[in-house]
């Protein structure tokens, strides 16, 4: 929804503008706009993922874990990264602090869980390998 509504900007605006039509009180401003900019990818991730985990072959623990940490690198990159090259507004970097520290809450939980362990260990590419890389032991 928000990329549609980031594609047809001008077309909102008109007719949120238009004052015959009393919607005025859903037209955004621009900070509004740059906002929903900064969000769209960053739900374009979280959407690839959910997808990705709809589907039966991708849905072991061992996908789920490695994903996990490739939507911690995500968050942590744009967090630190948008700061020095294009800065994303202030409420966007702390939903996505948020995210970051609700995903590091599940994810240590997994630390914890046997089965966790041994469906990694089990996994023919990932192995203790995995553990080494993320220096977690066994």
């Amino acid at each position: 929804m928000i990329v549609f509504a980031v594609r047809y900007k001008a077309a909102i605006n008109e007719i949120t503008g238009d004052r015959d039509l009393a919607y005025r009180i859903y037209d955004l401003s621009n900070n509004d706009w740059i906002i929903i900019k900064d969000m769209v990818h960053t739900l374009e991730v979280f959407k690839r993922v959910t997808l990705l985990f709809s589907s039966d072959e991708k849905s072991t623990i061992a996908h789920v874990i490695t994903t996990m940490d490739k939507i911690d690198n995500i968050l942590t990159s744009t967090i630190v990264s948008s700061s020095a090259r294009c800065p994303i507004h202030n409420s966007v970097r702390k939903a996505l602090n948020l995210a970051k520290t609700t995903l590091n809450k599940y994810y240590s939980r997994t630390n914890t869980s046997n089965v966790y362990r041994i469906a990694m260990v089990l996994h023919p590419s990932l192995k203790l390998k995995y553990f080494c890389l993320r220096k977690h032991y066994l």
